[in-house]
């Protein structure tokens, strides 16, 4: 009767196996990370489209009228309110509050790259207060007034339309801020200068609505006066695409949606309330004003 000995692995077969599982690892990695950026975009499309969804259905109930730029007055001539009736009119008056207002979530302003606020304040010398960046939120706990339309107070995360929790806002995604309620300009501004220029009151005036952007992806709660330029003259660019140098006051008001937050591009909720993905460089082609020249931008960062 004959035995037969077990024989396991050697060293050298051992070495060889974990060798090309490494080298799988290696090749399937980049894929599955491609995999999941791709189901984030798709993720932040949806939060859009969810938004853009609240945006028409303002729309409906004020019969066309664009919102107020609500931040941390009462209306014009109104005294006497109580601290509540304040913080009530600002918590919904602001755009946040409008689309909070109709049923869109907490989970819906923030986008899947970028859910964590900014954990300080980029804003302590020249820059925004409480910017957030390519892979951060912009945060309502740094404001150093209140109240305003992303804070009360400085006690938790407050994204409910619930004023009385009081708190603050965090989110992912910017306004665009010449759709606030205003005076249609019957000039255009000069093209390599100022570019801020309302709409007008009403959304009968916001034409093409497939070609204005609403809501999309920011380092900062709205974007009003950004640089037109030309072709030959464009904006300056921002050092880099992260988001991180956004300037405070009215210079620069691209940088503040120039960020790689998917792959070169950002996602966009447009007037008609569709979404979807702008490459960076064709961010400038959109409707921003009723002015608005658009052209290929051409002297973005690599990186």
């Amino acid at each position: 009767m004959s035995s037969h000995r077990k024989r396991g692995f050697t060293l050298v077969e051992l070495l060889v196996v974990i060798g090309i599982i490494a080298v799988m690892i290696g090749i399937l990695l980049p894929a599955l990370n491609r995999a999941r950026k791709a189901a984030r975009t798709t993720a932040c499309l949806s939060n859009l489209r969810q938004m853009g969804n609240a945006w028409v259905m303002y729309l409906g109930d004020s019969k066309g009228r664009l919102p107020h730029s609500v931040w941390h007055n009462p209306p014009v001539g109104v005294t006497g309110w109580s601290t509540d009736r304040l913080n009530e009119f600002i918590w919904h008056g602001f755009w946040f509050g409008i689309i909070g207002d109709y049923r869109v979530g907490p989970g819906q302003v923030l986008c899947p790259e970028a859910q964590e606020p900014i954990p300080f304040n980029l804003g302590s010398g020249s820059g925004i207060i409480g910017a957030g960046t390519a892979l951060n939120a912009w945060s309502g706990q740094h404001q150093t007034a209140s109240p305003v339309g992303i804070m009360i107070d400085q006690t938790r995360v407050n994204n409910t339309p619930d004023h009385t929790r009081k708190g603050y806002r965090v989110g992912s995604y910017g306004f665009n801020g010449n759709l606030y309620n205003g005076t249609r300009p019957k000039t255009a501004p000069a093209t390599t200068g100022s570019s801020k220029a309302a709409f007008g009151q009403s959304i009968s005036f916001v034409k093409p609505a497939t070609e204005v952007p609403v809501f999309y992806d920011a380092v900062w709660i709205d974007n009003v006066d950004a640089s037109n330029g030309t072709p030959s003259a464009q904006p300056a660019a921002p050092p880099n695409l992260q988001g991180g140098a956004a300037p405070a006051g009215s210079s620069n008001n691209d940088w503040r949606f120039l960020i790689d937050r998917h792959v070169r591009a950002i996602n966009v909720c447009f007037a008609d309330g569709h979404a979807a993905t702008v490459r960076l460089e064709d961010t400038y082609k959109m409707q921003w004003t009723p002015f608005w020249k658009g052209y290929t931008r051409t002297n973005l960062p690599r990186k």
